[in-house]
């Protein structure tokens, strides 16, 4: 049985403030690494609940402020929040006598973000001035606790000249750390990203001497750049990310020299924080400020693989991806593997060209009832085969129990997502939730008006329910709304 949020048995601890900490650390693997220490289980559930956040917060030319404590940040936002599990980090604290911490960049549900200052000519990243490091929280424990790790390894090593491996933001350091507290955290170490994608795009979007239509050519090589970092995961690395979306896909530095602005203003300015007697929470401080150079400098990378998967049967059956991104064939339950990301990327384009998705409505709760009737509203209805798997499979049993969003331990997708959807005779049972007036060339916008004809069949290779006809990342490289790949 799989738990969301397992308990961690934590130690009480006053936080010394002023002061670096020199923690115990155990090497995991570092940039020459090539077999991992650990093999992993299988891979854990998803809840439907997006797993971190990039919570953009301006920088600040008052003094620091100390926060009221009856006012949540950050972290203690999340359900299930205890303060034990995350690494008590600070600013000024050194890490494995290599690492200065600078800020925190983000936070989630299982870890912090930091950026670090590289203080040592030993550390494997010393041509680098700055290093990002997430701290997962101590409540990760057993094999689960090295999956990540793994992963980032097996996706950085599998094979590294393929052209696609330089869309992957993957870690080239993994340690053990024990908290003053006595917790045993994982530290992953990073190469520093500057933004989301979602936070690139409104910067594009203020910018109003650029148009849309104008800046459409830097967005098609982007999406050409992402599809070769997922033909990459899939066909080489045989890995499906499961979780992607604007917020697991950042940006690149366009100049170091943006870092060391950013934190020249981090040592006159620190971060707002809440101080307890026994410990601190800190507001994310990650905004770079704007854009100072070429755009052109500026690479996508696919982040966060924290719930990737191996994919090494042909068909798997769990619940995986945000609620808004869930393919239709995970939804309800009939088998997933390698085009479930495909889905998956083709909302994240919607999203990044139109502003807004096709498959959810922000501020309102998730109903899979509803979003299975925007489906069939614009991809048209359920293919009769679909339904027959879906009802021979309507039961079909996982190896474990997870729990879905209203607390309920489930063993199948029927379960999970409150189904059955559909009667025995292939009848949808939500027939009033279908928008009859919906069609997906209506939910174009203006400025890709003039390219609908291509702009639409490049979609719906992404966007059917059948996941034997999607295309796959290698063949929409090239397809004929994106024009020539010119690296190949």
């Amino acid at each position: 049985m799989f738990m969301f949020f397992p308990a961690c048995r934590t130690r009480s601890y006053i936080a010394t403030r002023g002061l670096p900490r020199l923690p115990q650390v155990h090497r995991i693997f570092g940039p020459l690494s090539t077999s991992s220490p650990h093999s992993p289980p299988s891979r854990p559930a998803h809840s439907g609940r997006s797993s971190s956040s990039f919570t953009m917060q301006p920088s600040s030319v008052n003094t620091p402020k100390l926060l009221p404590f009856g006012k949540l940040i950050d972290e203690e936002q999340l359900p299930g929040y205890d303060y034990r599990n995350y690494y008590p980090a600070n600013p000024g604290d050194v890490i494995d006598s290599r690492y200065e911490l600078v800020a925190k960049l983000g936070w989630g549900s299982d870890s912090t973000v930091w950026l670090a200052k590289v203080i040592s000519s030993d550390a494997p990243c010393a041509k680098r001035n700055y290093v990002a490091i997430k701290f997962c929280n101590s409540d990760i424990s057993g094999p689960e606790k090295w999956l990540e790790a793994e992963m980032n390894m097996h996706l950085a090593t599998t094979k590294p000249e393929h052209q696609g491996r330089g869309a992957l933001a993957t870690a080239f350091e993994a340690f053990e750390i024990l908290s003053p507290r006595g917790c045993t955290h994982l530290a992953l170490v990073f190469e520093p990203l500057r933004e989301p994608l979602w936070l690139f795009k409104r910067r594009l979007d203020n910018q109003r001497s650029t148009s849309r239509s104008k800046r459409l050519p830097l967005i098609k090589t982007y999406i050409q750049i992402l599809l070769e970092g997922l033909n990459y995961m899939h066909s080489q690395c045989r890995v499906l990310h499961t979780d992607l979306k604007l917020d697991n896909i950042m940006l690149t530095f366009e100049s170091q020299s943006t870092i060391k602005t950013f934190v020249d203003e981090q040592i006159a300015q620190p971060m707002a924080r809440k101080v307890f007697n026994d410990h601190i929470v800190y507001r994310c401080h990650n905004d770079f400020g704007p854009i100072l150079k070429s755009l052109g400098k500026m690479m996508p990378n696919i982040t966060d693989f924290g719930l990737a998967h191996r994919c090494e049967v042909p068909v798997l059956f769990y619940p995986i991806q945000p609620d808004g991104y869930r393919a239709p064939e995970v939804l309800l339950g009939y088998g997933w593997s390698f085009s479930a990301d495909i889905w998956n990327f083709g909302l994240v384009v919607w999203e990044l060209l139109t502003g807004r998705s096709l498959f959810s409505t922000p501020g309102t709760p998730y109903n899979a009832a509803q979003h299975l009737a925007d489906m069939i509203a614009l991809l048209g209805d359920v293919p009769a085969d679909i339904l027959r798997r879906e009802r021979d499979l309507r039961y079909h049993k996982w190896p474990f129990q997870a729990r879905n969003m209203a607390g309920k331990l489930c063993d199948n997708a029927t379960d999970f997502y409150g189904g059955p959807f559909f009667d025995d005779e292939g009848r949808f049972l939500h027939d009033r939730l279908i928008a009859r007036s919906r069609n997906l060339e209506g939910e174009v916008p203006d400025f890709l008006k003039s390219e609908v004809e291509l702009f639409l069949p490049f979609m719906r290779r992404m966007l059917c329910w059948s996941p034997q006809d999607r295309a796959t990342a290698d063949d929409l490289v090239d397809d004929p709304w994106l024009g020539p790949c010119h690296w190949r």
